[in-house]
Order: C-alpha cells, then structure tokens, then sequence
C-alpha cells in the first residue's frame, strides 16, 4: 500500500492504492517502512508549490525508517534484516515499502526507535546545515530560529548544545513555550500576541547572529533587520504561504511579492555588512549529498547515542489517517514531528 498523490491540490487529492512491489535498481536498497516522516517540503509539493515536485501521479516523503528488505545490484551493505533509516531523495517515502539510494540509508542505533528514525534525517540534517555549514556557528553567538517548537526548531535547540555559551532565541505559540524551553531555547516570544523584532530588540539591542528563517514573505525583511553587522540571515522555507489544506493563490502571490521586496542587493549588503543565505535541503540531498551527508549524519547519530540530542515526536498517524496528520501541520498545532 502506499499513499499516491493523483494531483496537485487538497487533501482530496491523496488516496490509498495497492501496486506491485518493484525490484531495487542498482545501487538501490529496498525498505519494509516501519514510519516515515511529514515535512512542509511535502506540503508544498502536494499543492505543487515546492522546488522539485514530482508529476503526478506520484508517491511524497523523504524519510522512513524500517528494515532492509532487498539490495539491488553492486549494494551489500547495510545488511538484510538491519534496522534503518533512509533519505528517500526522489521521494517515495509514504509507502510500505521504499526504495532508497543506498548511499542515503544508515544504519540504526540499536536503543532508538522507529519513531525517532523517521523523525531524524530532515529535521537535523536541516539544521545542521544552518548551524554549522553554512551558519558556522561559534561559542557565544546569539541565535533566533522561527517556529521553535517545530521538528527543525527542535533539532536547532538540541544542536546549539553542543557549542559552548549559545544563546537561543525563538517564536512560537505560548502553549508550546515549556516543550521548546526544554529543547534549548533561553527566550520564546510568542508571535501572535507581540512583535517579536520589538521584543527581541529590547533583549538583543544590535540583533542577534544568526537568523533561521522558514517563513518568508514579510517576514524575511523583518528576520534582515533583526540580523547584527556581521551576522547572517538563512532562508530555509517559505510557510506563509501555507495557510491552509488548499492551495492560496492569492497567498502565494502576496508571499512571493514580499520575498522580492525583502531582496537585499548586492550594496545593500555590503553597507550592512550582513549576508543573506539559503538552504534547500531536497537540492543538496539530490545533488550534494555524498559531499556531505556522510559527516553529518555520522555526527548526528554521535550526538544521539551521547544524549545529546532526542528527536520529538509529536504523532503517530497510521496510512489510512494521513488527512488528520497533515491538520495538525496545517493548523501549526504539532509540537516536534508528525509521523
């Protein structure tokens, strides 16, 4: 069974099909999925939004984890029968079965759970992107990430731990402010009752250095004046244009407008001294990925058996349910990762 997208839109546009098991292709390994992940990457292909959509009709997901079923040609290891997690690059991850490039499948620490698994790969490969590739981030620096009690907002939490003296700053609804406090963040602003760069500038009067934002739109200006001289700014999404089950056109138009006015030139910058930054994690993972998954991913399961990092959970929806899992993303009512 696997949940095939027949076109782009609503959630209409999702239904359960049996197809036949296919053969993994060289270098391919194939995975009976224990769970597999939701991610706004998804949202966004599912309204035929995102960077790279898949023509439907088509399978989404990035992440599972599960048991090694079958090798392809020239692939060994990991072994039959192993326990792991898997970066599905083309996606094809809400499936009972996945095929994955062998090169993006890891083997599972033997005390973390399915769960945790397919709650890994995006959600700490994207913030270990922003923090360290392209943040570089150094002992003492201040930090403000949006959507701090997302499953990113976590991994940036739980990450920033392993940098002395980091001091984290981050927005998100007040119902959510104890999970997030105890992911890492010293500060939580909640965005619908303040302006949070009024608020934050009381705290940090020249801004903070580093500024993860998944927002876009208006919001990207306002993440730039929030970024100190020297500092960077790092655009990683766009979830204002996001609002609901259905595609927004007029949203979308509103949100791309305002990510064209919150462009910075090339003067513009270099009398801020600041930089603006992007990370696309599906066109690294896709492209870049044997450059750079190996190291961090051998890190982060690092961080993992140290207990230094634990992935949170928000909930577990079975295939038939998926309409309910993707509500609690759209509704911004998940606290950690929807599975």
């Amino acid at each position: 069974r696997r949940l095939v997208l027949m076109g782009y839109g609503s959630l209409e546009r999702l239904q359960i099909e049996n197809r036949p098991l296919k053969e993994p292709r060289q270098g391919e390994i194939r995975i009976k999925v224990e769970n597999s992940g939701i991610n706004f990457a998804d949202m966004m292909a599912r309204q035929g939004i995102y960077r790279i959509n898949p023509k439907p009709p088509c399978v989404l997901g990035y992440e599972v984890s599960g048991i090694v079923e079958s090798h392809g040609i020239g692939v060994t290891q990991p072994a039959i029968g192993t326990r792991v997690i898997g970066f599905c690059n083309n996606f094809g991850g809400w499936s009972e079965y996945a095929l994955v490039p062998a090169d993006l499948v890891f083997a599972m620490p033997e005390n973390m759970s399915y769960e945790e698994g397919a709650a890994l790969l995006v959600n700490y490969l994207t913030a270990y992107l922003l923090l360290f590739t392209f943040g570089h981030l150094q002992e003492g620096n201040t930090v403000l990430c949006h959507m701090a009690a997302g499953g990113v907002g976590h991994a940036v939490g739980q990450l920033c731990k392993t940098v002395p003296n980091v001091k984290l700053y981050g927005t998100c609804s007040t119902s959510k402010h104890e999970d997030a406090k105890a992911a890492g963040y010293k500060q939580l602003i909640d965005y619908k009752k303040s302006d949070y760069v009024k608020e934050l500038l009381l705290l940090e009067p020249n801004g903070v250095d580093l500024v993860l934002d998944p927002l876009g739109g208006a919001d990207s200006k306002k993440c730039y004046r929030l970024t100190k001289p020297f500092g960077k700014q790092i655009v990683y999404g766009v979830a204002n244009a996001i609002t609901g089950e259905r595609r927004n056109v007029l949203r979308l138009a509103k949100t791309w407008a305002s990510n064209a006015a919150a462009g910075k030139d090339p003067l513009a910058l270099m009398n801020g001294n600041k930089m603006i930054g992007g990370v696309h994690l599906g066109t690294i993972m896709t492209e870049y990925y044997k450059d750079f998954a190996p190291k961090a991913v051998a890190d982060i399961l690092r961080w993992y058996n140290d207990g230094i990092i634990k992935p949170k959970i928000d909930s577990v929806h079975a295939l038939e349910d998926f309409s309910d899992a993707f509500l609690r993303i759209h509704d911004r009512k998940n606290v950690g990762k929807v599975l």
